[in-house]
C-alpha cells in the first residue's frame, strides 16, 4: 500500500486537535425503507456535548443495497429519543460541516425521515410529497468508546465521501491490543455490491474526526483518499492510493 504524508493548514490542525477517541456513540442498522433494503449508521453526541444544545444532534449515513451510494444524514433527537433526519450534502473537506438543502421544487422535502430507536432497532417513516414509506430497522452493531470501550456486533461505517465507483465502508473492531479502531476500509463496488478491495490498518485509524463519517475523505489526486489517524498531539492524516490503475497513470 503506497503512502504519502501531507502537511495540513494550521487552522485545520487546531480544529482537529479537539477530536479524539472517547467521543463516538454509533449504532449500525439493517432493514428496509418501503420494500427497499438499506444499511443505516447513526451517531449521537450525548457524551461530548452533554448539557448543550448540540447534545441532541444526530449525524449519520445510509445507503440502499441496490445502489451502494452513501446518503449523509443530519438531524435532531427529541428528549423521548425520536429523531427527525434530513438528507444532507457531504462536506467538501473534513473541516466543514454537513449542510441541509433548503426546500425547492427539485427537493421539496429535505428532511423526510422520522425514526424512533429502541435497543433492538428503529421504526419510522420516510415521507415524500407523493408517498409515505415505512421504515423498519434492526440493530446489528454498536460502538461506544466514551467510557469503557465497547464494540458489539458488526460496525460498518459508510463514509460520507465516496468515489465514482466505490462506497467506502470503514469496519470498526476491537481487540486486546486495540480497544476501538477502524481496522479495515472496504471498497464496495457501487454496481455489483462486491468488495473489490479491503485495506487493513493499524490501530488508531479512523479515530480523530468528531463525526466518524469524516475520517475518510477526498485525496489530493484521483485514486487517492485521506485517512485520519489518532496519535501524537493532534492526530495526523495519511494519503493512500486506493485505485492502483489511477496511481499507475500518474
Amino acid at each position: 500500500m503506497n503512502k504519502t504524508f501531507r502537511a495540513l493548514p494550521f487552522g485545520l490542525l487546531l480544529w482537529i486537535s479537539s477530536a479524539h477517541a472517547g467521543w463516538y456513540e454509533v449504532r449500525s442498522y439493517v432493514g428496509t425503507i418501503g420494500a427497499e433494503p438499506v444499511h443505516v449508521s447513526l451517531q449521537t453526541f450525548d457524551y461530548i456535548n452533554h448539557g448543550e444544545p448540540a447534545q441532541w444532534r444526530v449525524e449519520g449515513s445510509y445507503y440502499y443495497d441496490a445502489l451502494h451510494v452513501p446518503i449523509p444524514i443530519k438531524g435532531q433527537r427529541q428528549p423521548d429519543g425520536s429523531m427527525v433526519l434530513c438528507e444532507a450534502v457531504a462536506p467538501p473537506s473534513p473541516a466543514d460541516s454537513l449542510s441541509v438543502p433548503t426546500p425547492s421544487a427539485a427537493n421539496p422535502v429535505p428532511c423526510p425521515i422520522s425514526l424512533t430507536p429502541s435497543d433492538q432497532g428503529a421504526v419510522g417513516e420516510w415521507k415524500g410529497v407523493k408517498q409515505t414509506l415505512p421504515i423498519a430497522l434492526r440493530q446489528v452493531g454498536r460502538l461506544d468508546n466514551t467510557a469503557q470501550p465497547v464494540v458489539e456486533g458488526v460496525v460498518e461505517v459508510p463514509m460520507w465521501y465516496h468515489t465514482q465507483g466505490h462506497l467506502l465502508l470503514g469496519v470498526y473492531r476491537s481487540s486486546r491490543h486495540c480497544p476501538v479502531s477502524m481496522l479495515q476500509l472496504r471498497l464496495v463496488n457501487t454496481r455489483s455490491g462486491h468488495i473489490d478491495r479491503s485495506i487493513a490498518f493499524p490501530c488508531q485509524a479512523g479515530m480523530i474526526m468528531t463525526s466518524i463519517y469524516a475520517n475518510v475523505s477526498r485525496g489530493p489526486d484521483e485514486g487517492q483518499v485521506t485517512v485520519g489517524f489518532q496519535g501524537g498531539r493532534m492526530g495526523y492524516f495519511k494519503v493512500l492510493n486506493i485505485d492502483r490503475r489511477a496511481a499507475r497513470r500518474k
